[in-house]
């Protein structure tokens, strides 16, 4: 039989610049190869790296519109869980209570005074024990009277100092953050209709803030620093925001937005604060020490004591007596000086 010799003759007609084409086109194959390779999975870890690190643009998607995203968006900035105090309705609870108590009462006592006409029931008053048997001769007025007292006691003083007094003790929220619940509301993630109810315009509007309730309390109000800082912080990121400063900034992870932290703005004003409360006395004392005139240095005293006044009002929180006294002290110490010099 004859076998069918193999194809080696093809190869062994190769010219040998064909071979090193041929070996530079595998070379260059297998370069491109591994190049997309690197590129695939290179492109696939970055994606992956984007997704692991950028925040959700829009983290309460998944909750339904209405109350359960406007719980999500309070959970995320809880300077928005604003509510009402009802302040008018838990006043008139407590005044129903206390109507209900005083008319109690009023009847207590009348029973109590017929029961002590008669005497087998006179020991009612004496011991509780017979009064707590009353029921077993088929007399429980005062008895009944004495538990109903009781029941509605208890939660007319679980009311009254506790509950009601925290009530009033919540502070106002802050009005930047009622704005930015009023906008919320009227987001297209809301809906056209965020709250159809009789609580729609609890917290105003877009188009006509200054409608909410006069009685809104916040759980977790902005941290309130001085006159200065709030001022400051307000002004700061609303700038930021009209100039364009959201462009270098990336969202937050809680929230998925772009936004400005209290804490930035209150560090620079402790900056400020500091390096005015090391140059005020200074400038005082130089100024003293270049002038000569007593008027002058009297008129130089009271001008900077009045600066002084000024930044801590403007500039901490001090109350009106730490104000006097920190004047009075910055008095003493310039009249000292004064003192001293003309000897």
């Amino acid at each position: 039989m004859h076998k069918r010799r193999p194809h080696f003759d093809i190869v062994e007609n190769i010219q040998p610049y064909e071979l090193k084409a041929l070996g530079i086109i595998a070379e260059a194959s297998t370069a491109v190869y591994v190049a997309w390779v690197n590129l695939h999975f290179h492109s696939r870890w970055l994606e992956e790296f984007k997704m692991a690190n950028t925040p959700s643009e829009y983290p309460i998607g998944h909750l339904a519109i209405g109350y359960p995203r406007l719980a999500g968006q309070m959970e995320i900035l809880p300077e928005t869980a604003i509510y009402r105090r009802f302040g008018a309705l838990n006043s008139r609870n407590l005044l129903y209570y206390q109507a209900e108590l005083a008319s109690l009462e009023k009847e207590l006592i009348l029973q109590e005074n017929l029961d002590s006409s008669v005497p087998e029931k006179q020991r009612y008053a004496l011991d509780w024990y017979w009064l707590s048997q009353s029921v077993e001769q088929g007399d429980r007025k005062q008895l009944d009277l004495v538990m109903k007292m009781r029941a509605l006691l208890k939660e007319y003083s679980k009311l009254l100092p506790w509950k009601q007094a925290k009530v009033y003790d919540l502070q106002g929220p802050d009005q930047w953050d009622l704005r930015d619940l009023q906008r919320f509301l009227q987001t297209p993630e809301m809906g056209p209709l965020a709250l159809i109810g009789d609580d729609a315009m609890i917290w105003g509007s877009v188009t006509n803030p200054n409608s909410h309730s006069n009685d809104l309390v916040a759980l977790r109000p902005r941290k309130k620093g001085d006159p200065f800082s709030g001022w400051l912080a307000v002004k700061s990121a609303t700038a930021l925001i009209r100039c364009g400063g959201v462009r270098w900034k990336r969202p937050s992870r809680v929230h998925g937005e772009v936004g400005y932290q209290d804490s930035t703005i209150f560090r620079i004003t402790r900056w400020i604060t500091t390096i005015l409360a090391s140059l005020i006395p200074l400038a005082s004392v130089v100024a003293l020490y270049f002038v000569h005139s007593l008027p002058s240095r009297l008129g130089i005293i009271g001008g900077f004591n009045l600066l002084i006044s000024i930044c801590l009002s403007a500039f901490t929180t001090a109350n009106r007596a730490e104000v006097f006294a920190v004047s009075s002290a910055f008095t003493a110490v310039q009249v000292v000086f004064i003192s001293t010099g003309n000897k």
